[in-house]
């Protein structure tokens, strides 16, 4: 989020810069003596160094915001440095602007003849003719302080990354790499009952009623961490879902939609064994083997895929199917929209606070739940009322307090849940963080 504000920080200021200094080229020779030509000419060099310098800064945290997901905290350190970088050259932006707009305002003034020599008093040292603001010492010095800063960065960076001669990097999964499968215990599901006889519902109500292809998609809409999967698992294991379809396929896609490792892993899951093909066309005829003229249930969790023409050739070969029913699981509602064949996709609402209770009580409370001392039940309820009915986040938080009695730990987890507590949070910040990277900029 920082990098988000510090990019669009840098890009208003670089938008004042290069107005500023192609307004200045055709003055800059314009000075009275050649050593203030010269002056000027060096002054406006270090101005467009600097206005490439932010340039670059601007770029990469450009790029940091929408791309990566950094870990490292060499990276950390100096993406935090370059936010720092950008904003002290949005301070030196605005006082060149400053000076600018107080010349313009000495000029106004000065329209009157008799206040002409206040007027050359006053903007002596503002500008140096009638195009350009001057340069003041103070601003030129601050410029190469800016430049000499981003210098010493890049010295940083150069010289003090770890590379692959200093060891072998350990690789930690990141947001693509948390799997789903169908397996669910549903005697520990809080809430969802309804939700999942809905679902099912829908899903054996559309048996084949659509003449022009026999693939039907529904989509299960909602914010990550409230129970899309779980939901889907118990749509997936309900007995008349097994019953009613010959062939049954889970696929976790997460945020890279990739038609072949997709249709690959929907080999694997309906003949259950190791598939060697790479090759689409040859991946897509395996396929077609194992599903045409059956029923098929196919759940995607997790999709992200906004394009229509993925999506399409995805779905190919469910069209040899004697009836195809797709689930898929996305916080997008744009992605639902695009999938969706249904009327209205499926939106999952957040837990009541009774559920809500009931769900922590079952990871917090696991001891002695009935007999639970009334100081942490009061505690443990105003936790859960923070949660906002959000079933990950109570799980986690509840079993941190799982074998806890200390009043004092819970009260500091009440306390903090929200804003200090990092250790909660681990396991959902980074699905939280995929989510913020696909808004577009205007809800970052």
């Amino acid at each position: 989020m920082a990098g988000l504000l510090a990019s669009l920080a840098i890009r208003k200021a670089l938008e004042k810069l290069s107005s500023y200094l192609a307004a200045s080229l055709s003055a800059s020779s314009s000075s009275s003596t050649s050593s203030g030509r010269a002056r000027q000419e060096k002054e406006l060099e270090d101005l467009r160094m600097l206005e490439r310098t932010m340039r670059r800064i601007h770029a990469t945290l450009h790029d940091a915001e929408q791309h990566w997901n950094i870990r490292e905290e060499s990276t950390k350190l100096r993406l935090k440095e370059l936010k720092d970088l950008a904003y002290r050259a949005e301070d030196v932006v605005d006082a060149y602007e400053l000076n600018r707009q107080k010349v313009e305002a000495l000029k106004a003034f000065a329209g009157a003849a008799s206040h002409k020599r206040k007027y050359q008093q006053e903007s002596e040292g503002l500008f140096c003719d009638s195009h350009t603001v001057a340069i003041t010492d103070e601003l030129a010095i601050k410029t190469r302080k800016l430049i000499e800063r981003f210098d010493e960065i890049k010295y940083y960076s150069d010289n003090f990354t770890l590379s692959e001669n200093d060891g072998e990097i350990r690789l930690t999964p990141g947001i693509s790499g948390l799997q789903t499968s169908s397996v669910v215990f549903e005697n520990s599901i809080v809430g969802r009952e309804k939700d999942k006889n809905n679902i099912v519902e829908k899903l054996l109500s559309k048996r084949g009623d659509n003449l022009a292809s026999p693939v039907s998609v529904m989509a299960i809409v909602g914010m990550e961490g409230l129970g899309k999967t779980t939901v889907a698992q118990l749509v997936y294991n309900h007995p008349e879902v097994c019953k009613y379809f010959d062939v049954h396929a889970w696929v976790c896609v997460s945020e890279q939609f990739d038609i072949n490792n997709i249709t690959q892993s929907i080999i694997v899951a309906v003949t259950k064994e190791k598939c060697d093909l790479s090759e689409l066309p040859n991946l897509q005829e395996r396929l077609v083997e194992e599903i045409k003229q059956k029923k098929v249930l196919l759940v995607l969790d997790d999709v992200w895929n906004e394009r229509r023409d993925c999506w399409d050739l995805l779905c190919m070969p469910m069209n040899t199917t004697k009836l195809c029913m797709i689930v898929v699981t996305t916080r997008s509602e744009k992605v639902a929209k695009l999938v969706q064949t249904m009327p209205n996709f499926y939106s999952l609402e957040s837990l009541s606070f009774d559920e809500s209770w009931l769900l922590f009580r079952q990871v917090a409370l696991i001891v002695n739940q009935e007999n639970a001392p009334p100081n942490l039940v009061e505690i443990g309820k105003a936790i859960v009322k923070k949660c906002k009915g959000l079933p990950l986040a109570i799980k986690r938080i509840g079993s941190m307090l799982r074998y806890e009695t200390d009043e004092q730990s819970w009260l500091e987890v009440l306390e903090n849940v929200l804003w200090d507590m990092d250790q909660p949070w681990n396991e959902v910040s980074p699905s939280l963080e995929l989510s913020y990277r696909h808004m577009p900029v205007y809800l970052k």
